[in-house]
């Protein structure tokens, strides 16, 4: 009988311990979040990825490149000039790109003055419409 009460008592303990690491990893989830907003500025509108998009795109002189430095090489290159090795230069920078990288990508390349091949701009979008 003894034997039983140990199981039960035991297995209660092993439960209520589970059920509270549960329940504290609840809590700091909660609590990173938290702090997470209290970070933000304060005119900081909450879409991040919209606002950084816009400030960098209103400052024309904001060019990034992306380990794409080659392709410069296109510059004022009509895209119907493009030989098929060319364009799988830039579709190997664009398959190296995470999904988030494709739109400030492509304002790069426009800055940079150089014409994607339009097979590669709906590439871009469909990458984009994925995510």
């Amino acid at each position: 009988m003894e034997l039983y009460v140990g199981i039960i008592i035991g297995l209660f303990t092993v439960i209520g311990m589970a059920l509270l690491v549960k329940v504290n990893r609840g809590r700091k989830k909660t609590t990173d979040v938290k702090e997470e907003v209290s970070a933000l500025a304060s005119d900081c509108c909450g879409a991040h990825e919209v606002c950084e998009f816009d400030q960098l795109k209103m400052d024309e002189s904001i060019i990034e490149y992306y380990d794409d430095e080659e392709l410069d090489v296109y510059k004022n290159i009509d895209e119907k000039e493009y030989t098929t090795s060319q364009i799988d230069q830039f579709r190997e920078v664009l398959y190296t790109l995470k999904t988030h990288e494709i739109k400030n990508w492509l304002l790069s390349i426009e800055r940079r003055k150089i014409t994607l091949p339009s097979i590669l701009v709906s590439e871009a979008r469909f990458l984009m419409a994925e995510s």
